[in-house]
């Protein structure tokens, strides 16, 4: 098998389209597609069938991509493993991150660990914890600063806890029941029924996200659907709404700001979520990683010395 050859079938996989895949790779869609051809025919069978404009792995060629995966896998790992031993300062971290919060940690931790490693690359995926733990388990990043709420952990995957923190019902300090909230209430937190607001329009993060899956429970325990004014992938315009005085939005504690015009509840049952970095079971992490891991838990929790 040329290991080459194995990440242009495996791009195929995962792209389900040979002119994606290509693009990824920088080939052309021409010489990617008879590269496929020249390995089935040297096999003997199919390994992709098309099927509503996708590509999709026959029995066979699920059989060769579970192999090609461990191959890749090993060599990658060896790597290394090779060159933590001979303490190689050069290489890549593969990171995910959102395109929020995420990044801006990122901007913060980096400086340090540049000046720490300053040869050592990173490959940077922005997207939501839903994609973000679609990635891990693929194995196109080897980090990802992922969260989860209550049990909901995946097996195949190994958490390092950041921080735990509530989601938060905002209110704009001119609606009528903003007064409920008292004094502090970005530090006190206090609860309030979700159903007093049974008349007003939501701004919400958009329908894939992991917290809109908590926000949809809120509403569903308590007994009504939303009026929703507009919802976006982005949860800096939801909160940004708020603050504009337009709408009442969710979103996380780590939002929060104590000068905005903003009045900060939460709905019981007082949902939290658990923010960390994490990277699948018995993966090699080599000391840059593990740096940056330590460098990206201590800035969340508020140790890091910028």
């Amino acid at each position: 098998m040329d290991l080459r050859q194995i990440d242009n079938i495996i791009a195929i996989e995962q792209e389900k389209s040979i002119s994606k895949a290509a693009q990824k790779l920088f080939l052309t869609q021409s010489a990617l597609n008879q590269q496929l051809l020249r390995l089935e025919k040297e096999l003997g069978t199919q390994l992709f069938e098309r099927k509503s404009h996708s590509m999709v792995p026959t029995v066979a060629g699920r059989i060769y991509l579970n192999t090609a995966r461990q191959m890749v896998d090993l060599k990658q790992e060896t790597y290394k493993i090779i060159h933590d031993i001979s303490g190689e300062r050069r290489g890549e971290i593969s990171l995910a991150y959102s395109p929020e919060q995420g990044s801006l940690m990122f901007s913060n931790v980096y400086p340090i660990f540049h000046a720490a490693y300053p040869e050592i690359t990173f490959r940077i995926a922005e997207a939501r914890v839903k994609k973000m733990e679609q990635l891990l388990l693929q194995k196109e990043v080897t980090l990802a600063c992922l969260a989860y709420f209550g049990n909901h952990k995946n097996p195949a995957i190994e958490y390092n806890e950041m921080e735990e923190e509530f989601i938060v019902l905002g209110l704009p300090i001119s609606h009528p029941l903003a007064s409920l909230a008292g004094e502090r209430s970005y530090d006190t937190l206090p609860s309030i029924d979700l159903t007093l607001f049974k008349g007003d329009s939501f701004a919400l993060i958009a329908r894939d996200s992991r917290m809109r899956d908590l926000v949809d429970e809120l509403f569903e325990r308590a007994g009504f659907i939303p009026n929703i004014l507009f919802e976006s992938a982005s949860t800096q315009t939801v909160f940004n709404m708020v603050k504009q005085q337009i709408c009442p939005a969710f979103f996380p504690q780590s939002y929060v700001d104590p000068d905005a015009p903003i009045a900060y509840f939460t709905v019981p049952p007082r949902h939290t979520w658990m923010r960390t970095i994490a990277y699948l079971k018995g993966s090699y992490l080599t000391k840059p990683e593990k740096y940056f891991m330590s460098l990206a838990i201590n800035y969340v929790k508020g140790t890091l010395e910028i």
